[in-house]
């Protein structure tokens, strides 16, 4: 009886735990403000095997925090996802990739810099 009020109260609900994927990420462009700028992302569990079916995203944000927007990755391959975000400011941004895949989660951050579009 406690258990079904716990999960009523939505007190126990289950929880992502710790995936130890291991997440590789990269611009396949020159990053660069008003386009879209492909990233390969490469996710591999803690056995070095390629981690598919999962459900991957990409969010970007300035350093200041100020501005914030996530992308859908899409699977193109073994344990390999594409996202494909558009930064609409030059400077520094924080890249976040996030992995779900059943109840487990992994993210890593890395801040890149973006340049305008040379004319």
């Amino acid at each position: 009886m406690v258990a079904l009020l716990l999960l009523v109260a939505g007190l126990a609900l289950p929880y992502d735990r710790e995936g130890n994927f291991s997440i590789r990420f990269e611009p396949m462009a020159i990053l660069q403000t008003g386009a879209p700028i492909p990233f390969h992302i490469k996710v591999e569990d803690a056995r070095h095997q390629p981690v598919n079916d999962a459900k991957v995203t990409m969010q970007i944000e300035t350093s200041d925090h100020k501005q914030v927007e996530k992308f859908k990755a899409v699977s193109i391959g073994e344990g390999v996802y594409t996202a494909k975000p558009v930064f609409s400011d030059a400077g520094e941004w924080l890249v976040l990739v996030s992995v779900h895949r059943d109840d487990q989660v992994s993210a890593r951050t890395i801040t890149f810099e973006v340049a305008n579009p040379q004319n």
